[in-house]
Formats: C-alpha cells, sequence, structure tokens
C-alpha cells in the first residue's frame, strides 16, 4: 500500500517537474530571441556610426518583407524603447552602451535559467530512479 503511494507521489513530483522544465525552456526561447534582436540592433548601431552620414539613403523594415527607402536626417541620435510606452533619445555611443548593459542582462538571466534547468534535470533523474523503484516493489 505504502510503494503505492509512493510511486503516486513520485508520478506528481515528476509531472511537476516535466511543467517547471517546459517553463524554463520557453522562457530561455524567449531570451535567446530578445538576446538575438538587441545584438543585431547593436550592430546595426555600430555600422551605423561607422559609416552613415546625413542623408545618406538606407532600407527601413517595416514588417514582413517590405522595406521603404528613406534619408537619414540625423545619424547621430537614436530613439530607443525602454517600455512599451517610454522612448528615450541617446547618442549613438549611449545608445550602443545601454544596449550592451541589456545584452549583459540578458546573458546573466540566461545563465540562471540554465541553472534552474539543469537543476531540474537532476531532480527529474533523481525522481525517475525513485519511481522506477516504486514500480518494481508494487
Amino acid at each position: 500500500m505504502e510503494s503505492s503511494q509512493d510511486y503516486q507521489e513520485q508520478m506528481q513530483i515528476f509531472r511537476i517537474l516535466r511543467e517547471q522544465q517546459e517553463m524554463y525552456r520557453g522562457q530561455l526561447e524567449i531570451l535567446n530571441v530578445s538576446r538575438a534582436n538587441i545584438m543585431n540592433t547593436k550592430i546595426t548601431l555600430e555600422n551605423i556610426k561607422e559609416g552613415v552620414a546625413e542623408n545618406d539613403e538606407i532600407l527601413i523594415p517595416i514588417g514582413g518583407m517590405a522595406n521603404v527607402k528613406a534619408s537619414i536626417k540625423d545619424p547621430e541620435k537614436v530613439l530607443l524603447a525602454i517600455t512599451q510606452d517610454v522612448i528615450i533619445e541617446k547618442d549613438l555611443d549611449g545608445a550602443i552602451e545601454l544596449l550592451e548593459k541589456r545584452i549583459e542582462q540578458h546573458d546573466k538571466e540566461i545563465q540562471i535559467i540554465r541553472t534552474q534547468l539543469q537543476n531540474i534535470d537532476i531532480n527529474l533523474q533523481k525522481t525517475t530512479q525513485l519511481i522506477q523503484r516504486s514500480y518494481l516493489q508494487q
């Protein structure tokens, strides 16, 4: 009787750990996509800093596979979205610095989530072993 109860408890723990694992994997995916987007933005700003002058023509993506041609009015100023409702103006160096800080923050969060996933993997292995033992004792 007791081994059956242990088996059920271990199965419940296993399911909870799997749900946590999937949640962390989803968060990791979101962070990786966000980090890549920030990195692309930083590279673009560095390219602008290297060789774009006032009135140079560039392509601006407007969604999907569409772009429009535009002229740069002030290549030294960048508008950055801090939150959905707040946009600030920075010079190129300030914008790049801010993006570097965001990348560092993402890297720290990614490492925390990877550590959590490693801990969950260890707990899943232990729980799987306990489930197998409980099952064999039934």
